[in-house]
């Protein structure tokens, strides 16, 4: 058997509550098609945010990330995912050094995130101070100290936090209300080469590469004929890479972000640049800028 000992990585657990009374009140085939339907969401956000399921467990996941955002996102994709249905999932997530083995993963990081979750409330999502500390200052900002506790099978206390729930608490959010309402509602800009585009929620997906059937066409070496898609995805602004060379995205707190074949949410300002860092290539550097406008009335 191969053992793999101290590497660092985000582990969540996301399990389905009440399960058993599911069965009991539903039936075995009701029961069992509804806590599928979870668990499918619990592997599809794991995937899609670069993460690696290392097992099932009938009615819940543990899963590997490479980073705190990343396992960030695949929590806040689930929970959005089945907001407003039954049953509801709850997930911990922590992030520290762990023994990986062929098909598992153990460690006093794994027996943590287990603790996490089994901690939170049907919809919750709960993180160590450890994983706060590693968030994208946006995504920190809609986290919220809970408590210190000493785990059950620990020794000293941890800093619990969970998120706030409410996808509009995160810095800029692409808006979720009907802009018939005359409520406020997300646009993202992007600024290239003097050309202006605005994506709001009623746009379609912006390709964006050297292929001239793209959107927004960027004629550059290093990109891709198809490069990355912009999109609205569980009400943010979303930018997925689907290259050989990667996106590269600087954001205002000079933060740089490199992406290869994964996705992540625009939050704030910054810069994209395909395939290059944005300082090796300036004039194909792609500007971003997140904001809110009044919703027309009806």
């Amino acid at each position: 058997m191969t053992v793999q000992s101290g590497e660092s990585m985000a582990v969540m657990f996301a399990d389905v509550c009440d399960s058993t009374r599911l069965y009991q009140v539903l039936g075995d085939a009701a029961a069992h098609a509804l806590t599928e339907r979870c668990v499918g969401q619990i592997i599809e956000a794991t995937e899609r945010y670069s993460g690696t399921v290392v097992k099932t467990m009938g009615d819940g996941a543990l899963s590997t990330f490479p980073s705190a955002d990343t396992a960030y996102c695949a929590a806040a994709h689930i929970q959005e995912a089945l907001r407003g249905t039954e049953p509801k999932v709850r997930i911990g997530f922590t992030i520290g050094p762990v023994i990986v083995t062929p098909g598992d993963v153990f460690g006093a990081t794994v027996n943590l995130a287990s603790r996490l979750a089994a901690l939170a409330s049907p919809g919750e999502v709960l993180m160590t101070r450890a994983c706060v500390d590693a968030l994208h200052p946006a995504y920190r900002s809609n986290t919220q100290r809970l408590d210190s506790a000493v785990v059950k099978g620990g020794i000293d206390a941890v800093e619990i936090y969970r998120t706030l729930g409410d996808p509009e608490n995160v810095t800029v959010a692409a808006g979720q209300l009907d802009g018939a309402s005359g409520k406020r509602r997300g646009i993202l800009i992007l600024t290239h080469r003097g050309r202006q585009l605005r994506l709001d929620t009623g746009s379609a997906p912006v390709l964006m590469g050297r292929d001239v059937g793209c959107g927004l066409v960027i004629n550059s070496d290093w990109a891709s004929r198809r490069h990355a898609t912009l999109e609205i995805m569980n009400g943010r602004f979303t930018l997925t890479d689907h290259s050989t060379n990667g996106t590269f995205c600087l954001d205002e707190s000079q933060r740089l972000l490199v992406l290869k074949r994964e996705p992540t949410y625009l939050l704030t300002s910054g810069l994209i640049s395909l395939g290059i860092a944005p300082a090796e290539d300036p004039d194909n550097v792609i500007r971003y800028r997140c904001g809110t406008i009044e919703g027309e009335a009806g």
